[in-house]
């Protein structure tokens, strides 16, 4: 089923997609389009690696007054992991547990990003972009992960902000940003294969990529994957098909375009027996228009996103929702004087909600709507060479229909101590907007039945106030250092309240303090063997008013995250055709869950018989044949074997 309701502006945009299907024949490539080889990449290399999640623009690691960690591919594919969250584990202050089949809590911070159990309180605080595209549900606040089929080879790297970044990246990135961005299609040119078979699931990437003329260039591919459900969870299997796309043009000199496009159809299980899956289909489609580099640059950019789902009568009572995005973005980078620039942007964003069930169990009044959004936002960067120092300032401003006038500032300090060392701190705001679930579900037992449960259309914005220290140094030819402590002030967040004569609803009567210290060390034990570690010390506390519900359960999130959580990868090229590979992750006890506390071992042998395609075979727990990582649902040892290969 496709959403029946598409209004002009979202006909006109997929139009334009017609433009990017031209297919034209290229020479095939004969190594797989993997990027840089990490092992290969010196010390200096890595901080020395652009990023630009924390600024809108390039800028080097060193540089970055902010809390961002990058994963290349290349460390994805020694890792052997299969999906971004899995990814996530390696980064520090992040935690990764899995609950369910289909269900991973993805926390930066103590906040998960993921539509899970807990996602009603306190839980939805992490935007999630493929290539600057938003995949935050406005229905739910959250992220779906599964949803994210985007190939692991054709990822260039993965940029993460932890940490409020809400100037720059509007409401929602409270406690950090991933952003997912893919190879540039003339990276990718001929035919690729990539196939992985583990005991619990198997999944195959065919990839093309060719010219469009003499400075144009695409990449098509399609994706299958298959899950068997996980130990002790109901919900049973799932399969995600998709096929998409990426065309790139340069136009002149000064001028480039891209057109990144995916569709999805997936079906997921809600019983062991296979019985009532849970179908979605969807996709997003990005266009970018860009003109200018360095310090005069300029952008525009317009995505759309579209969600179709249904949730069996098993459970929801035939359960649909049809959810459209459509966000239209504007920025100009413009330098002021020697080191200084200044950033600006204008953008807009309409939702497009049609949620509903048959039978009156769940429901939403209204049951359609529109919801609309602008925002400008400007930031300036200022040198000071005398004292060796950058000054960064900026501001978000957002008003939209379901909540006020909202205020994102950031102030960011950053002093180059010597060549190879910069030390930094930050405050920052950020808000989390009101989902529609919160302001407008309507929960019953029975049809007909006055409501037990319902929105509240006065639920307001979650806030944070942030404060940030960090450091980064090369300490020797062989070693790096980034430390981060932070402090963080939330107010205003969700709890369950029932006012006297009312129906249970949402309050806005939460708060919680966190505090915390990351670290991550990159050494080079010799030129072929790397290592890299993260540790991470998290403390939150979580309080409510008296008034609401569930207090006691509200304090007991206190234990919802790791106290301590540390991780060691290791990189060892054997010679010109072997790679050996390995991780090991501690994590701490859960005390909400009564999960106690677990060391994950992985491990990874590649081979490269011939130029072009490489075999790997690996292990993940292989310490443990099984142990919750959240609740009741035991995770598994996995074996694996994979295939990529160019022809």
């Amino acid at each position: 089923m496709v959403p029946t309701r598409l209004f002009p502006p979202f006909a006109a945009l997929a139009l334009c997609v017609q433009g990017s299907l031209a297919v034209a024949q290229a020479p095939a490539s004969p190594d797989p389009a993997q990027g840089p080889d990490l092992a290969e990449l010196s010390l200096e290399d890595l901080m020395e690696i652009e990023v630009s999640v924390a600024s809108r623009h390039g800028e080097k690691l060193l540089d970055v007054p902010a809390a961002v960690y990058v994963l290349t591919g290349d460390e994805l594919r020694r890792q052997g992991v299969t999906s971004v969250q899995e990814a996530l584990r390696m980064v520090p202050g992040f935690h990764v547990a899995r609950w369910r089949t289909q269900g991973w809590d993805v926390a930066s911070r103590g906040f998960t990003g993921g539509l899970s159990e807990l996602n009603q309180s306190f839980m939805n605080q992490l935007l999630l972009m493929v290539d600057g595209v938003s995949l935050y549900s406005p229905v739910m606040a959250g992220i779906w992960w599964p949803l994210l089929d985007i190939p692991i080879a054709d990822i260039d790297r993965i940029e993460i902000i932890r940490g409020p970044a809400g100037t720059l990246w509007g409401t929602n990135a409270m406690n950090g940003v991933v952003n997912v961005i893919t190879k540039h299609a003339r990276d990718t040119q001929g035919t690729q294969l990539d196939a992985t078979v583990r005991t619990d699931m198997a999944s195959g990437d065919l990839h093309y990529g060719g010219k469009l003329g003499e400075s144009s260039w695409f990449r098509a591919w399609m994706s299958s994957t298959y899950q068997a459900g996980i130990r002790g969870d109901r919900d049973g299997d799932w399969t995600m098909n998709s096929v998409g796309w990426r065309s790139d043009w340069d136009i002149d000199g000064t001028s480039r375009a891209r057109v990144l496009g995916t569709f999805y159809a997936g079906e997921f299980g809600v019983s062991s027996d296979g019985d009532d899956d849970q179908p979605k289909v969807g996709g997003f489609l990005s266009g970018l228009y860009e003109t200018g580099s360095g310090d005069d640059l300029q952008r525009l950019q317009a995505s759309l996103w579209l969600d179709h789902q249904k949730l069996p009568d098993q459970f929801t009572s035939d359960f649909e929702q049809d959810v459209q995005t459509l966000d239209l973005e504007w920025t100009r980078r413009q330098a002021l004087g020697t080191g200084d620039s200044l950033t600006l942007g204008l953008g807009g964003r309409v939702v497009q909600a049609d949620l509903g069930s048959d039978n009156g169990y769940i429901d939403f009044d209204p049951e359609f709507q529109r919801i609309w959004s602008v925002r400008a936002f400007g930031q300036g960067e200022f040198e000071f060479e005398s004292l060796d120092s950058k000054l960064v300032l900026g501001l978000q401003v957002e008003e939209n229909d379901v909540d006020d006038l909202q205020v994102q500032p950031n102030v960011r300090w950053l002093w180059r101590a010597a060549k190879e060392t910069s030390v930094w701190a930050s405050v920052a705001r950020a808000v989390r907007t009101p989902s529609i679930e919160e302001r407008d579900i309507v929960q019953r037992f029975d049809p007909g039945d006055v409501p037990f449960f319902v929105g509240n259309s006065d639920y307001d914005a979650e806030t944070l106030l942030a404060y940030e220290v960090g450091a980064r140094t090369k300490v020797s030819e062989r070693v790096s250092v980034d430390l981060t402590a932070f402090y963080n002030d939330y107010d205003n967040l969700q709890t369950f309240e029932e006012p006297p004569g009312q129906t249970l609803t949402y309050g806005n009567e939460g708060r919680a303090m966190a505090r915390g210290f990351e670290a991550a060390v990159d050494f080079d034990l010799t030129d072929r063997w790397r290592m890299r570690g993260t540790y991470t010390y998290f403390m939150m506390d979580f309080e409510a008013s008296s008034s609401s519900l569930l207090v006691d359960a509200i304090d007991a999130r206190d234990g919802l995250i790791p106290e301590n959580h540390a991780s060691l990868r290791s990189y060892y090229d054997l010679g010109d055709k072997w790679e050996l590979d390995g991780a090991i992750y501690y994590v701490d006890h859960l005390s909400y869950f009564d999960v106690d506390s677990y060391v994950r071992v992985d491990a990874r042998l590649g081979w490269t018989p011939f130029e072009g395609t490489q075999f790997s075979i690996g292990v993940q727990n292989a310490t443990d044949p099984e142990h919750p990582e959240a609740g009741s649902v035991e995770v598994e040892r996995v074996l694996y074997i994979s295939l990529r290969t160019s022809f």
